[in-house]
């Protein structure tokens, strides 16, 4: 049986989870005084070396929950190696950064894959053979296709934000990836949202793990306070720059498209408010400068698509604004997670123009649907062992299962039985005699023989000249 773990509210210290004093001395060395929620149920479960599937609300310490135990076992077993995989760049970035701070007084180096880095760069840094991997699908199936990166020696995989790494955009890379694994390994899931659909695909990766559900699963936070306002479309803008003048601190305003988000900006700027914009369009360089520029406050307004919705912490954030909501329910969630973190308090604005109506309903319906927390989130795989003998014995003779409802229906002869109607069967069309289809551009026939066109559509044979031409008759 599987177990699943509700929140479980705890004052034990990092001491009594049983990690290495080393990592216990690191870990206060960066300033965590007692663990999360999260990095309480979580972190035992690693160390035992068990498969682990965990949900817990953004801003939840979910980052330090799986690199602490990670940094425990590397240090225990000094052979082996860990794989991160992090849906964008910015997050797998912010992983590193993680990992540096707890392993800094360690001889466990890193190495970042992700794209819009230096090739050469790369190729060097794994010739050093580091002992942690953090990368995106796409890069890291680049180096695994040239065989500058081997995971042979790899205990452990990580697939942080796993709802996002399951779509199906990344299926494929991830199989790639996984296709390179050894087969005994320890792999460990996390995001703040696991859709019905991710569930399904999870479970294919999972070996019988255990499952920690952290305040409820794909519930937004309790932190963050949700407002919404309804405007006309043509007025967002308005409104928009209306509401960041009024702010107080920094705001992170999210739209669907680069294109948008390079408007906007450019509206903004325009109307003297400090903005920056950060995007998949943008060059890798371009992205750090308007992150690092967000983060240090040099202005208090970034204009984003959903590339900034996971991976993004920053505390200083005290307001998030959908512009434009997000196309999927869950993204909502992660959206409204950039602010209100850990014990802070934030605030979630909605600009619902009358076309984002059905979208809000969905976000609406998603966020009212509670996950059953009584039931396993991944159920357990089937014991042979309770297997009924009708299922043995079709299963040696080689034939599917077959119900008593259907052995019955097999057995019972079908009877047609006459129905009495007083309408007129429809008469049935001669695809011969089917209709003319016309374009505007170009004239054409369905089911046609060539013969039957109307004399007014049919071609007139071509004139002769010369020897062999018919002279006209003349009146």
């Amino acid at each position: 049986m599987q177990n699943v773990k509700i929140q479980v509210m705890t004052n034990n210290l990092f001491d009594a989870l049983g990690l290495k004093k080393a990592v216990v001395k690191a870990i206060k060395n960066i300033g965590y005084s007692k663990p999360t929620p999260v990095q309480a149920e979580f972190i035992p479960v690693a160390l035992k070396g068990r498969d682990a599937l965990a949900s817990a609300q953004t801003g939840s310490g979910k980052t330090s929950a799986y690199t602490i135990p990670v940094l425990n076992r590397l240090l225990e077993e000094e052979e082996k190696t860990a794989l991160f995989v992090a849906p964008t760049r910015e997050l797998a970035q912010q992983i590193q950064t993680v990992f540096r701070d707890l392993a800094k007084d360690t001889k466990i180096n890193t190495a970042l894959i992700t794209g819009g880095k230096n090739m050469q760069g790369q190729l060097r840094k794994l010739k050093s053979n580091p002992r942690v991997i953090i990368g995106t699908p796409g890069r890291l199936n680049d180096h695994l296709k040239r065989k500058s990166l081997k995971l042979d020696n790899t205990a452990v995989v990580v697939w942080d934000e796993t709802d996002r790494m399951l779509d199906l955009g990344f299926m494929a890379q991830i199989e790639e990836i996984i296709s390179f694994l050894p087969a005994e390994k320890q792999t460990l899931m996390l995001s703040a949202t696991f859709p019905p659909r991710v569930l399904k695909l999870a479970q294919k990766y999972l070996n019988n793990p255990e499952q920690i559900i952290i305040g409820g699963l794909n519930n937004p936070s309790a932190n963050v306070e949700q407002k919404n306002i309804k405007i006309e479309g043509n007025e967002k803008l308005k409104k928009l720059t209306e509401i960041l003048n009024k702010l107080k601190g920094q705001a992170l305003v999210f739209v669907k498209t680069q294109r948008a988000a390079a408007e906007i900006t450019r509206y903004l700027k325009k109307n003297l408010i400090n903005a920056g914009a950060l995007h998949g369009g943008l060059k890798q360089k371009d992205r750090d400068a308007a992150l690092k520029g967000f983060r240090e406050q040099e202005f208090k307004i970034l204009v984003a698509t959903d590339v900034a919705a996971r991976g993004l912490d920053i505390p200083s954030i005290s307001t998030v604004i959908n512009y434009e909501l997000p196309q999927n329910p869950e993204e909502y969630i992660h959206r409204l997670g950039r602010t209100g973190r850990y014990d802070k308090t934030g605030v979630c604005i909605n600009l619902i123009a009358r076309a984002d109506r059905s979208a809000w309903k969905e976000i609406k319906a998603f966020l009212e649907k509670q996950t059953s927390a009584e039931l396993p989130l991944i159920s357990p795989k089937e014991d042979p062992a309770q297997k009924n003998e009708e299922q043995i014995s079709a299963e040696k003779r080689n034939v599917p299962e077959r119900t008593k409802e259907t052995k019955t229906a097999e057995k019972a002869p079908s009877k047609k039985i006459p129905q009495k109607t007083n309408i007129a069967p429809e008469p049935q069309k001669d695809l011969k005699k089917e209709e003319y289809v016309f374009t505007p551009f170009k004239k054409v026939y369905v089911g046609k023989i060539k013969d039957e066109k109307p004399k007014h559509l049919q071609k007139l044979p071509r004139r002769k000249f010369g020897k062999n031409a018919k002279k006209r008759k003349t009146h």
